[in-house]
């Protein structure tokens, strides 16, 4: 994702093409920061959503191995699902995006939301989230740890 001038973008291709595979120029300067925005955000939603659904699976005593793969096979499925499903299952939150990376970019899609006017009211409830965990030093993990959250906020185990 690159903003900037069309010619200039062009003009950098063979430069772009060398550190990127998919390389798509997504409109003016900036616009690839906002694009990133949008990532975080739709990634925060999709991470938080799927931790819910596993408490809620678990409280029920489902077989979340195959209720996970049966969701993975239909609308559900998501890369969120495949990549961090296990990982909440297995209460394994070893970093591969930290929790703190993620508040940081959570401020900065609430702040260019904020700035734009637009409003964002399931991105600021994961945001206040992921900001929760890291706030009480749950940073270094990975933002899958969100599923730490969801499960004690229902009463479930705190590993």
């Amino acid at each position: 994702m690159v903003g900037g001038e069309a010619t200039d973008f062009e003009a950098a291709q063979e430069v772009l093409n060398g550190v990127g595979k998919t390389i798509v120029h997504v409109g003016p300067s900036g616009s690839g920061q906002t694009v990133k925005a949008a990532n975080q955000l739709i990634v925060a939603g999709n991470i938080q959503l799927l931790a819910e659904s596993v408490v809620f699976l678990e409280a029920y005593g489902v077989d979340t191995d195959a209720a996970l793969k049966v969701l993975g096979g239909g609308l559900a499925g998501s890369k969120v699902l495949d990549q961090k499903g296990q990982k909440m299952l297995d209460r394994n939150f070893d970093p591969g995006f930290r929790l703190a990376l993620h508040n940081k970019d959570m401020g900065i899609v609430t702040a260019a939301a904020r700035e734009a006017g637009v409003t964002i009211p399931l991105g600021a409830v994961v945001a206040q989230l992921v900001s929760a965990l890291v706030a009480r030093g749950d940073g270094g993990l990975d933002h899958s740890g969100l599923f730490k959250l969801a499960n004690e906020l229902s009463g479930g185990d705190k590993k």
